[in-house]
């Protein structure tokens, strides 16, 4: 064991009601930030102790992102399926719709009732 630095323990608030112990190490760890790290409490000498583990994570994330990635592919291809069965379902429902509704001719165009309101086209 090597000694590195003295920290003072301070706060750290991710909400008003919740606080978390924070110990800060010396810049020359700042490449550690973001590491996954495992935390012991131990006794030394009468004395409360941490030992913090670093884990090794090159491994597990490029087997995360190789599946991650497969993941997305996965969920695109079962997307466009959906939206191309949506748009073959729109087509077959406009048809329909057209072959259902009688064209609409003179009166039956008009939208109000009051031949009164209606100007002549001739």
């Amino acid at each position: 064991m090597r000694y590195i630095g003295k920290s003072k323990i301070s706060t750290l608030h991710s909400k008003p009601d919740i606080s978390y112990p924070l110990i800060r190490l010396p810049q020359q760890y700042k490449h550690l930030i973001g590491e996954t790290a495992q935390i012991f409490m131990t006794d030394c000498e009468g004395r409360t102790g941490f030992l913090i583990l670093l884990e090794e994570r090159e491994d597990d994330s490029k087997v995360a992102k190789q599946s991650l990635e497969t993941n997305i592919e996965s969920r695109q291809s079962a997307l466009e399926s959906k939206i191309d069965k949506l748009v073959e379902l729109n087509f077959q429902n406009n048809e329909l719709l057209e072959a259902k509704s009688p064209k609409k001719d003179g009166l039956d165009r008009i939208r109000t009732g009051d031949l009164r309101r209606v100007k002549a086209m001739s």
